[in-house]
């Protein structure tokens, strides 16, 4: 059947049309000027009418007015996309460090901290060798100073919060440290919890961060971690303050209506800060702390082959630095003392009256530092009124009872120069009244940067010959239960070289040497008669924190 020559025509028109339609989808490299030159001579040559160039025309316009609202607004979106994210890159992604998170609106924060401090210790002094386990503070040891893991962070940007556990504590001690922290107001901030008490420039100095692998004879008289209430903050630069409630000991010996029971207070001032001197410290402080407090003589669980049966109770004690001798010196109350009643004969058996403890210590605090060179120095002293009212022993006619009495006064200080000799400055290390961390201008790495490196000094001492034991209390054998034991004077002197690695890793290496007043002896061992005057005391530590 033949095709009249309109259908002919139509025919031509549709098949052109739909090639042309297939062309330019096919080939999106055609301009739009092309296309509109190709339908321009399809019309000329009458392949199509008008009324076909028209319409499609139309159809494409819409098309492409289409396009560019659908390409604008993607260009809208993905910029404001560009701006959020540059706005917020780091909300809820891992921290900087590489040890925390952050929650997407930026208000809370968790980060992972730990530190494992390893130690080598090699001793000598002129006591004998003997197998004793109390002469564990005489012999060459490898030790896992410390070990601990926790959380830190902040929560809707002005609570913040801490709790570290120890990894090799004891039961009584795995809670390190566990606070929260309402800083509302900056200049008066409130922290409950476990935390570092306000007093002492070492000792809110971190263990990651210290110039020797010890602390001085100072920092084993002050209050420490404890249980308590703080208000605290810095109101001008340079200025800080806290002032602290507290018990003593996690779980306090005491059946009084009495909270805390002991209080603690401090205040620096750097004038350097104060004063806009930059590169320089110039750093004072004073602290206190005093109350009263409970303690429960014990049996010794290390005298003797059978147990003591008179218990006593350590006030004050000092052990020589480094991690030197035990009970270089020691005052302690004499408790109960049974025979064949009361207490009984077991190693470690408590007493059954405590003894009532009043303390009052003060602490002054200097560091001066320049660039590289710091100089820092701590001197503190206490007193400490210890009492037994009711002390029980055996007699033949039964139990009677007696009282006894000891007032410990000591003395400590140190005096210490460091200097980084990569030249790393001092100020940069010193916040809010302490110094953390010096940052290495360059980290160590293998063929490429060595790290900071530290040379350091310190003479450190105590004094407790002022002690006055009571004269009440019971003897045995012509031995007062009150006692003091061991050298009331001693001073160490201790070399140090640090190597800072990179902030997250530290090699420390100490020579500490002590001299005692008179001579000493290892106490609670049967054994051992002899004595030495001194102690060299050579110790290696790797470290890491995060």
């Amino acid at each position: 059947m033949n095709k009249t020559p309109t259908g002919l025509m139509a025919a031509k028109r549709v098949a052109v049309a739909v090639a042309t339609v297939c062309a330019t989808l096919a080939a999106p490299a055609f301009a739009d000027d092309d296309v509109k030159v190709l339908l321009d001579l399809m019309l000329k040559k009458g392949v199509i009418t008008q009324q076909d160039y028209d319409q499609f025309m139309k159809d494409n316009a819409d098309k492409a007015e289409n396009k560019e609202f659908k390409n604008k607004r993607l260009d809208d979106d993905v910029t404001k996309s560009v701006k959020f994210m540059q706005k917020r890159d780091k909300d809820g992604a891992v921290s900087e460090s590489g040890f925390g998170l952050t929650s997407n609106n930026g208000d809370h924060t968790i980060n992972l901290t730990g530190r494992v401090h390893f130690d080598a210790r090699m001793k000598s002094t002129a006591l004998d060798s003997i197998t004793d386990r109390d002469t564990a503070s005489l012999g060459d040891n490898f030790e896992l100073r410390r070990a601990r893991i926790g959380l830190n962070g902040k929560i809707f940007k002005d609570i913040n919060y801490e709790i570290v556990a120890n990894a090799v504590g004891s039961s009584t001690n795995i809670i390190d440290t566990a606070w929260m922290n309402y800083g509302f107001n900056k200049d008066a901030q409130v922290r409950v919890g476990r935390f570092k008490q306000p007093f002492s420039l070492e000792e809110l100095t971190s263990s990651n961060s210290i110039d020797f692998m010890e602390r001085s004879y100072v920092n084993q008289l002050i209050p420490g971690k404890q249980l308590g209430a703080m208000i605290h903050g810095e109101p001008q630069k340079g200025f800080t303050y806290g002032a602290s409630l507290y018990q003593q000991g996690f779980d306090p010996v005491t059946n009084e209506s009495n909270m805390g029971g002991m209080v603690a207070a401090r205040m620096t001032a750097n004038f350097a800060e104060l004063n806009n001197i930059a590169d320089r410290v110039l750093h004072f402080g004073f602290g206190a702390t005093g109350g009263k407090y409970q303690v429960v003589p014990t049996t010794s669980g290390n005298t003797q082959n059978i147990p003591s049966t008179s218990t006593r109770a350590t006030i004050l004690a000092f052990r020589s630095e480094n991690r030197g001798l035990a009970n270089s010196y020691r005052a302690q109350i004499g408790g109960d003392k049974i025979g064949n009643s009361g207490v009984a004969g077991d190693y470690n058996a408590l007493a059954n009256n405590a003894a009532n403890v009043t303390q009052l210590m003060g602490g002054l605090e200097l560091a001066l530092a320049t660039g590289p060179y710091k100089f820092q120095s701590e001197y503190a002293i206490t007193n400490r009124d210890a009492t037994h009212p009711s002390i029980n022993y055996s007699t033949e006619a039964g139990v009677a009872t007696t009282s006894a009495s000891i007032d410990v006064r000591a003395k400590t200080l140190y005096a210490e120069f460091m200097y980084n000799v990569t030249g790393e400055s001092w100020a940069d290390a010193y916040k809010t009244g302490a110094f953390s961390g010096i940052r290495p201008k360059s980290n160590f790495v293998y063929g490429n940067g060595g790290g900071a490196w530290q040379l350091g000094l310190r003479f450190s001492s105590y004094d407790a010959s002022d002690t006055v034991l009571g004269t009440g209390g019971l003897s045995s054998s012509g031995i007062n239960l009150t006692r003091a034991q061991n050298s009331a004077k001693a001073n160490t002197v201790t070399l140090a070289v640090n190597w800072i690695l990179n902030p997250n890793a530290r090699i420390m290496f100490n020579v500490a040497q002590t001299n005692f007043a008179t001579a000493v002896e290892a106490l609670d061992t049967a054994q051992n008669s002899s004595t030495t005057n001194s102690e060299t005391v050579v110790s290696v530590r790797t470290q890491i924190n995060f």
